[in-house]
């Protein structure tokens, strides 16, 4: 039977293309995302074997989130370190990330992805993160080295002048000393500038402290006996880790930096799959129905349900095996151009020959070969309950279930969704955003279930806009005789639609969100001044400003990490008078004043979940550790104040970071905004990434990352609307084979080639429109649902782009045409006997 199957392959090797390239796009992002995440974790494995210190000392931090105030210790821990029996020497080490190095011109080097990193400048060698290439160590605050992946592609060489921007302030040095970049932790291969010890502490941290301790053993010491015994002095105030330990931790850090691709080529591979899988099933729907005589046949000369059930699972097989194969080979391709892209921007990532491990082979034909016959299986099992009798029949059909019980389970899908919207809009915020996502993949699936039973009534009702001429009846007709293929091909694009207009709606209510927030939430403050590169920048920058003539006064608001029992939150310090002009604050309860109390105010749906009000205490863990406060004040939704606010002497007793994240700048009377702005700008051109914007340019910049998350979503859901174009070409394609005959017939009684072709064409555009017209309803009920649930979370706003949801519904009617072209050619081809002769 399996030869069969493959022979069925050969002699119709048209109908299996397009389910082949199904299959060959979700197993090649699959495969890429594998062999390149394997590539770069065996890179990591060969390079920290060789490059950690025999073990590491860092501060045990008391928060889970990443914070821009690394946790720090004293110079008295080195030196308790240093004596416990069996350390050789014990070295304090410095690295701070979100230090900015600028190319000659001035600018911010480019780092792809990667953070830059501060660093001391280590006292023995042994034990260094990185090591001396070329050059003299830096001394003082007028030197410094980088990192020769750096110093290559900017083109800077010794004794260059070199401008950083460290989280203290804007610093000129000349480059003394060229390094590898960093070969172990965060820091590997990343831009990574160096400073002597005491430099570094006053430049990155603006006060003394280290980050790490590098340890090496004396030799004859068991390194884990020695961890130990660091352990019991120290206590457990500090994390003690061999290297091993780093070894393992800087590789899930690093695959974490770089995991990003993975990620998305996944999504790319698991949409591209499940979209597919509904051109899989209808493909071989239809090819079981236009071999409905073979198989017959086949039982009629002796084979069994299982021998005639096996010969379709066999094409299956063929299709996923080839499929497969052909994507992984795709897959490693994908894997190559992405590591050559690092190569090509001479990032200093480890790099190996490309690891292709069994364990993605086999996981890549599981996919491709499970997704294709789960897929085929329906129909094989139909393909087998041909009775034998049928192959004496001209008209022999597989006779089908009855939509009932189809309908009753779509029905009860559809209740159960309508019940998850309604629970998921009276709890609200993430929990409720959850629920409402459950809801919408019940809906989705609930109108795949009866979308047969209605798409009948559907198709008539959008065709009759087109008239009554025969093309346009007679492409009405087709779609309308198979409702079961008809939704099937629709429900690809469905699908497809109603991300797209569900992202669409949500894309454009965060915008008007955003927009009404900043309008109700900036009063007095005609400037604001934010930075591009890290999201804090040096306190210098509100000293310049306020001398700037025309600033009247400056606001400071600044921002940490951190934790209130398991739940990460973020905390903000804000100078006095904030929000008695510049912020406009509503209040639930309470008011500014409690700041000056040393209270904290929360915003609602925080209080909400911490179960929190006026008067009560809650501990909130900081870097340095726990801290109780109590609440003043209740803050209704605000954009610019959607974290704990305390004043700034609250904010640091608690140890938050002293920078600053946003400035609100107020303007003297009868001085202009953009003259002042223009002079901010003047006085602070050795911080390239300060930006100082008006009202209206704040909101634009607030936008720019909705903007940018909607084009990257926008090029994942342009591959599921492909294949679901090429499940239409193929059921039309499918169609016109399984149609000879019949269109033979209307030839010989005078239909021409054009009204051929505009027949095709209607079909093809009732397919598409009920499909988009489906995903859009989901799409827009799934978004609005979203907004209600999420009014305290930033989405205030519902804003449903009509003219956007009415392009794509014509944007579906194109697809439709255009996905007609090549089977109407294919069937005005056709020669007009031959195909009336066919059986």
């Amino acid at each position: 039977m399996f030869k069969l199957g493959l022979r069925s392959v050969l002699a119709h090797r048209l109908r299996f293309v397009l389910c082949t390239v199904a299959v060959l796009l979700g197993i090649s992002f699959a495969a890429g995302a594998m062999v390149f995440t394997d590539t770069l974790s065996t890179a990591l494995k060969k390079n920290f074997s060789t490059s950690t210190a025999d073990i590491t000392v860092t501060p045990a931090s008391p928060i889970e989130a990443q914070s821009n105030r690394p946790p720090t210790f004293q110079s008295e821990l080195v030196d308790r370190v240093a004596a416990v029996p069996g350390v050789a020497s014990a070295n304090p080490q410095l690295l701070v990330s979100d230090v900015q190095i600028l190319d000659p011109d001035g600018k911010p080097i480019e780092t792809y992805g990667l953070t830059s990193f501060g660093s001391s400048w280590p006292r023995d060698a042994r034990t260094a993160p990185f090591k001396l290439i070329d050059g003299t160590p830096p001394w003082g605050t007028t030197q410094l080295g980088l990192d020769q992946s750096t110093v290559g592609r900017e083109g800077y060489t010794i004794g260059d002048e070199v401008r950083i921007v460290t989280p203290t302030r804007a610093v000129t040095a000349t480059l003394t000393a060229v390094t590898t970049p960093g070969l172990a932790g965060v820091s590997a291969g990343a831009p990574l500038v160096t400073f002597d010890a005491t430099t570094a502490q006053l430049l990155l941290l603006g006060k003394t402290g280290w980050t790490s301790i590098s340890v090496a053993v004396k030799p004859g010491n068991d390194p884990e006996t020695v961890t130990k015994a660091i352990k019991k002095t120290v206590g457990a105030s500090v994390q003690v880790r061999t290297a091993a330990e780093v070894t393992a931790d800087g590789e899930h850090d690093l695959d974490n930096t770089f995991g990003g691709f993975s990620t998305v080529l996944a999504m790319f591979a698991g949409l591209a799959l499940f979209v597919g899988t509904f051109l899989i099933v209808n493909t071989f729907a239809m090819l079981v129905a236009q071999r409905s005589r073979e198989l017959a046949m086949l039982r009629a000369i002796g084979a069994s349900r299982g021998q005639v059930t096996s010969t379709v699972i066999a094409e299956a097989l063929v299709i996923g095996v080839i499929g497969s194969t052909l994507g992984l080979l795709f897959g490693v391709g994908v894997a190559a151009g992405i590591r050559f892209f690092y190569q090509h921007l001479h990032l200093q990532i480890p790099t190996t020959s490309l690891q292709i491990n069994p364990s993605t082979i086999i996981t890549c034909y599981l996919l491709g070969i499970g997704v294709t016959l789960v897929s085929a299986y329906p129909a094989a099992r139909r393909a087998g309950k041909l009775p034998p009798v049928a192959a004496m029949r001209d008209d022999v059909t597989i006779p089908e279930r009855s939509l009932l019980v189809r309908l009753l389970i779509g029905i009860f899908v559809l209740l159960m969704a309508a019940l998850l919207y309604v629970l998921g809009v009276t709890a609200g915020d993430l929990p409720g955003a959850v629920l409402i996502g459950l809801g919408a993949a019940l809906t989705t699936l609930g109108v795949v279930m009866i979308s047969p039973v209605i798409s009948r009534y559907a198709v008539r009702a959008l065709m009759w806009p087109f008239g009554r001429k025969a093309p346009v009846t007679l492409g009405r007709r087709n779609a309308e005789r198979n409702p079961r293929r008809t939704s099937a091909t629709a429900s690809a694009l469905m699908i497809s639609v109603a991300l797209v207009s569900g992202l669409l709606v949500i894309a454009a209510t965060a915008k008007a969100s955003i927009d009404k927030s900043i309008t109700d939430a900036l009063g007095t403050s005609e400037l604001v001044i934010t930075s591009d590169g890290p999201d804090s920048f040096s306190t210098q920058v509100a000293d310049r400003v306020t001398k700037v003539s025309g600033v009247d006064a400056v606001h400071q608001v600044r921002q940490q990490e951190g934790q209130v029992g398991s739940t990460g939150v973020r905390i903000s310090g804000v100078s006095d008078g904030t929000l008695d002009g510049p912020i406009i604050a509503d209040f639930d309860a309470g008011s500014a004043a409690a700041l000056r109390d040393g209270q904290a105010l929360l915003p609602r749906n925080l209080a909400k979940s911490l179960g929190v009000g006026i008067g009560k205490t809650f501990d909130l863990t900081m870097t340095t550790g726990k801290h109780k406060l109590t609440v003043g004040g209740i803050l209704a939704p605000n954009r610019q104040l959607n974290t704990i606010v305390v004043s700034l002497p609250t904010y640091e007793a608690v140890g938050g970071a002293a920078t600053d994240s946003v400035l609100y700048v107020e303007v003297a009377k009868g001085t202009q905004p953009a003259q002042v702005g223009t002079a901010i700008s003047g006085q602070l051109k050795d911080y390239p990434s300060i930006q100082v914007r008006n009202q209206s340019e704040y909101a634009a910049g607030a936008r720019s990352p909705v903007n940018q998350a909607s084009a990257g979503i926008g090029m994942l859901l342009a591959l599921a609307i492909l294949i679901a174009i090429l499940g239409i070409i193929n059921t039309l394609a499918l169609g016109v084979i399984e149609r000879t005959r019949e269109i033979g017939l209307l030839r010989a009684i005078g239909m021409d080639r054009p009204q051929l072709s505009r027949m095709l064409q209607v079909e093809s555009i009732a397919i598409s429109l009920l499909g988009s017209l489906f995903g859009l309803a989901i799409g827009v009920l799934f978004a609005a649902s979203i907004q209600s649930a999420m009014v305290d979370s930033g989405l205030g706003v519902l804003d449903i782009p009509v003219l956007q949801l009415v392009i794509a519904v014509l944007a579906s009617a194109l697809v439709g045409v255009l996905a007609a072209v090549w089977p109407s050619r294919r069937a005005a081809r056709l020669d007009v006997l031959r195909a009336i002769a066919t059986e």
